[in-house]
């Protein structure tokens, strides 16, 4: 026990010194090991402006931003995978037709499909369309492509289109395939909800920008998200301190051989450790920790093999270290009240601590 409280020592200190130099206006952090929460630390409140929020809790609502990668489309891929209805060979056309890339589902989720990074298709969406969701995806699927397997390329774009291709492999809405086959099985509240703002949210950007949006709080910060419906591949999942823990422990156990809910073994097992073009760090649905010292959000104590992991724009990540079937888990709202200001290099400079804290390195040296 000495440990663990040492551990919640440690990162607590961490965390309230970034909430006092205003990096969002909460912190929730759960370290597992062996597959079990060993360590927990929640601080903060739900929002800074225009007033202070309540103090947050565990049952905190967090807009887990790009995490939505790997705790939706990854693993609602991972299980239609598993259930033979959905084939990571299969060219993206055989899904939606008209798609400017000629990659596949598999280099898709390995970001290696060609697609570009990031375009602002909500400069177009804000003025109103008929059916949004189904149009954030047209767009995303015209907008040029180069050749894939060539080199990856960190893709929203590419994940939009995973968003539909999961609901046409699985016959229904993305928000009811994850429920189904991956939220319901494994206990999770977590949900997209759409276009309906949640109660109990912590607040992220005050947009004062031509989108007008006003304080974000419990509709998704993604400025394509919004206005494409709230419901997307690359963004839209809101999620408790509980529900990240508890998909953690889900894919590090299954990885060591003790399938949860609806994943299997050798699926999981294949998408943490197969890369869909050479040279790259990207996995399927997940990224692996840089090599070089002072870069990676994972910190330098995390171990670089049998690692997987990922972060989200408002300030969230998650690590996972397989072998021993640990994890750090970070939610913040880093973005709020804005995501100008230097908030981009204190988050990451709070990942970087609170992994190494979290890393089992210095515990494991005292044994």
């Amino acid at each position: 026990m000495a440990a663990v409280s040492e551990i919640e020592r440690e990162i607590t200190a961490l965390v309230d010194g970034a909430l006092g130099r205003g990096v969002g206006s909460a912190a929730a952090v759960s370290v597992g090991d062996a597959g079990v929460e060993i360590a927990r630390v929640l601080r903060g409140h739900t929002r800074r402006v225009p007033d202070r929020g309540e103090p947050i809790d565990a049952r905190t609502w967090f807009d887990v931003a790009s995490l939505t990668k790997p705790m939706a489309t990854a693993a609602c891929a991972m299980v239609l995978v598993g259930d033979g209805r959905l084939d990571l060979d299969t060219s993206i056309r055989r899904w939606i037709p008209d798609a400017t890339s000629t990659g596949t589902v598999g280099q898709l989720l390995g970001h290696a499909a060609g697609c570009a990074a990031h375009v602002e298709f909500f400069r177009v969406l804000q003025h109103g369309v008929s059916d949004p969701r189904r149009e954030l995806v047209a767009m995303a699927a015209r907008e040029p492509a180069s050749a894939p397997g060539v080199t990856a390329v960190y893709s929203d774009l590419g994940y939009i289109m995973l968003g539909a291709i999961l609901e046409r492999a699985a016959g229904a809405p993305l928000e009811d395939v994850f429920a189904d086959h991956v939220a319901g099985p494994l206990g999770l509240a977590a949900r997209y909800p759409g276009t309906v703002a949640l109660t109990g949210a912590v607040a992220t950007e005050l947009d004062d920008t031509a989108t007008a949006r006003g304080l974000v709080c419990g509709r998704v910060h993604d400025e394509n998200a919004y206005f494409g419906g709230g419901v997307c591949g690359h963004a839209g999942l809101f999620a408790t301190l509980d529900d990240v823990a508890r998909f953690a422990a889900a894919i590090v156990d299954t990885a060591a051989g003790t399938p949860r809910g609806r994943f299997r073994t050798d699926v999981v097992n294949h998408f943490a450790t197969t890369a869909a073009t050479p040279a790259t760090s990207w996995r399927l649905g997940w990224d692996t920790p840089s090599t070089i010292a002072g870069v990676s959000h994972a910190g330098d104590r995390w171990p670089r093999t049998g690692s997987i992991g990922h972060l989200g724009f408002t300030g969230t990540s998650l690590w996972l270290d397989l072998p021993r079937r640990r994890w750090v888990a970070l939610l913040t709202n880093r973005v709020h009240p804005t995501r100008h200001g230097g908030s981009a290099d204190h988050v990451k400079a709070l990942r970087r601590s609170v992994n190494d804290a979290g890393s089992g390195t210095a515990t494991t040296s005292r044994a």
